[in-house]
């Protein structure tokens, strides 16, 4: 290929190269050759592209334990089998195996103060809902609110409806979770709800599982964080997933309560 001449003026900034190639910004190549440099303007360059490159797990992390690996999957089984067992406390379990693991993949003191701190945030959410939770229950049970508000509901709810209090329990869950979050509905109206049962010989327990049957409804909720990052990622109106999704969805709850129904597990009377 022949040399161009040493005076040839460089490609104009903007002109394309023959083939629709990127416009060559740097003109003759550092070693002489015909060959162009090829720069990616950086005005052209969108953050957004590297986003979900910060969530990947980096393959070089520090905490990283390869020669522990099978060590790490023989606890991991072991505690998964003794959640199935059911052999002690689920506490005593989550305690044991977490303190095992922290021990073994980080024996330093100071890395094990570093993990716990970097896990400590959601750690920290959670245990303070359900403490916050708790002492509502508490406030609501010991002031004997909750005892009152059952009482009230017996006085209403006419006697051939009592039976069904699972079943109702189990239809209103699906647009009281929708319009409200689900620590308001479990922590605040179930126990109330529950209590009423009681009064026609229906256990806690099915009252739950009835509960329960509205969470399909609930995730498309615009409480729920999720569907909003969802919603956001495909690029889709909320408005327009809700027209598509809430019917489907609310078919989905009351299948799970038929089925509950028709299998023992939410009682009638």
């Amino acid at each position: 290929v022949p040399e161009p001449a040493a005076d040839a003026p460089a490609a104009p900034p903007g002109v394309t190269a023959p083939g629709g190639a990127a416009p060559a910004t740097g003109g003759l190549s550092p070693e002489g050759s015909s060959v162009a440099v090829l720069d990616r303007p950086e005005d052209l360059v969108d953050d957004s592209d590297t986003v979900m490159a910060d969530t990947a797990l980096d393959p070089n992390r520090s905490t990283l334990r390869p020669k522990l690996f099978w060590f790490n999957l023989a606890l991991t089984v072991a505690v998964m089998g003794m959640l199935i067992a059911d052999l002690v406390p689920l506490p005593y379990v989550f305690m044991v195996g977490s303190a095992i693991a922290l021990l073994v993949n980080f024996p330093k003191v100071k890395d094990q103060g570093t993990q716990l701190v970097a896990h400590a945030p959601s750690i920290v959410a959670v245990v303070s809902m359900v403490m916050a939770a708790s002492v509502l229950t508490g406030v609501l049970t010991g002031t004997g609110m909750v005892e009152a508000m059952s009482a009230w509901l017996v006085q209403i709810i006419p006697s051939s409806m009592g039976p069904f209090m699972a079943v109702i329990t189990g239809v209103l869950s699906i647009p009281m979770t929708f319009f409200m979050s689900n620590d308001a509905f479990y922590f605040g109206v179930l126990p109330v709800l529950s209590e009423t049962a009681a009064h026609y010989g229906i256990s806690a327990a099915e009252m739950a599982r009835a509960s329960i049957t509205g969470q399909p409804f609930h995730m498309q909720s615009p409480l729920v964080p999720a569907i909003l990052l969802l919603v956001s990622l495909a690029k889709v109106d909320l408005g327009d997933h809700h027209k598509k999704v809430l019917w489907r969805s609310a078919v989905v709850s009351l299948v799970m309560l038929g089925i509950g129904m028709l299998t023992g597990a939410i009682g009638i009377g």
